[in-house]
């Protein structure tokens, strides 16, 4: 895997210097109810809340400096995003399997994918909560949607990309695979393609957005299960999805070290909803 990155779209930094403590566990928001009887009740979150954890010792002063203008929110509220260099796969975890809340048309369900040309997104009518793409002929392609951002996935020049499209899809001798980028506005910039089930490449100057797609090039419906798309490694089949959440910091420390000008720092981030945090 590459190298933790954090910011906004377009202007995420990499921070090449590994972290000295680097928690990611979820706040599964747990509680525990004992009664007399001394029986145990347990609710939790539907969903669980993404928080990370982590320290620098000595961080040079330029990475510093961009931690700490993100924590004072100096460039302004957020969200930020974390490229988060132990997820292999930045797809939902339900998008990744092809599933989505069952009648749902939002980015729980349907709304997870569009098609950029013919062909249809939909879901199965014997399994709800599994979707499909029926591809109308071998010019149909299917795309992928961010949940976190409700549209394009957040990326940052000179970051590696990677994508692996559905098993389905990956096992046909006629798929094509590619990545568009986009600017910060959304309007297209460029495409990085190639024939079969993988492809790479770098981001390049002036994207803050991207998008993969997939193309079957043969007519036939296909299970969206099993997509990857990959930050900082090369993407691979079946990798579970970790998600790319809009994030907020809650807290940080800012230590000067010894020599200067290197600086001890910590971040904690949780998962938010909005810009406000």
């Amino acid at each position: 895997m590459g190298n933790l990155w954090i910011g906004p779209p377009g202007a995420m930094t990499e921070i090449d210097q590994a972290a000295k403590s680097y928690d990611r566990s979820a706040d599964l928001g747990v509680t525990e109810f004992k009664s007399l009887g001394g029986r145990v009740t347990v609710t939790r979150n539907q969903s669980p809340v993404r928080r990370l954890k982590l320290s620098w010792d000595l961080l040079a002063p330029a990475h510093a400096r961009v931690l700490d203008r993100i924590a004072r929110r100096v460039d302004g509220p957020g969200p930020v995003y974390v490229v988060d260099p132990a997820a292999g796969n930045v797809l939902s975890p339900a998008q990744a399997a092809g599933l989505g809340t069952p009648g749902a048309t939002d980015l729980t369900g349907l709304a997870q994918w569009f098609r950029t040309t013919t062909g249809t997104v939909a879901e199965s009518t014997t399994a709800p909560g599994t979707f499909t793409f029926t591809a109308a002929d071998n010019s149909s392609v299917v795309a992928w949607r961010c949940t976190g951002t409700g549209g394009n996935f957040p990326v940052s020049p000179g970051l590696s990309v990677s994508f692996q499209a559905p098993t389905a899809i990956a096992a046909l001798a006629t798929e094509s695979v590619g990545i568009d980028f986009k600017k910060a506005d959304g309007t297209y910039l460029g495409t990085t393609s190639a024939a079969g089930s993988l492809v790479s490449g770098t981001v390049p100057a002036g994207a803050a957005y991207a998008t993969p797609t997939a193309k079957p090039g043969t007519a036939g419906t296909y299970s969206l299960a099993g997509a990857c798309f990959t930050y900082g490694g090369t993407a691979a089949d079946g990798v579970p999805g970790d998600g790319l959440p809009p994030m907020s910091v809650t807290g940080y420390s800012d230590t000067p070290g010894r020599p200067l000008p290197y600086r001890s720092m910590s971040l904690d981030l949780v998962e938010v909803s909005g810009a406000a945090g």
